[in-house]
């Protein structure tokens, strides 16, 4: 399923940036996101951490009918699933992805971070 993630401030606004991924499943809110570089120099040196705040579905109906009848089967179809996430600190953070969260709560946005549960 092609998704989209768009990357947003902690709390919500305005996007700084997208990627698009083919991935198995929805991202779910709440669900956290690690990507990797590979054509960084050192990828093995951090990832981009984000957590998932909410879904955005883009679809397209091919006519103004307000309804489907049986003798008019015309289904929608999905555009993109754009999932928003914010920016968070994750225990492999990036130095320059670890600078672009203080500089969002430097701006008074707030942080966020990964539960250190898993590590």
């Amino acid at each position: 399923m092609k998704v989209v993630l768009s990357f947003v401030p902690p709390g919500g606004g305005e996007t700084d940036f997208q990627l698009e991924f083919d991935l198995p499943a929805l991202p779910q809110p709440g669900d956290y996101i690690s990507v990797r570089r590979e054509d960084a120099k050192e990828p093995r040196l951090g990832t981009e951490d984000f957590i998932v705040r909410r879904t955005w579905w883009g679809l397209t109906y091919p006519n103004s009918a307000p309804c489907t009848s049986p003798d008019r089967p015309t289904p929608g179809k999905l555009d993109a699933a754009y999932v928003e996430c914010e920016f968070a600190e994750g225990p492999y953070s990036s130095e320059a992805h670890k600078k672009a969260c203080a500089m969002y709560e430097a701006r008074g946005r707030g942080k966020r971070e990964f539960d250190p549960s898993m590590y």
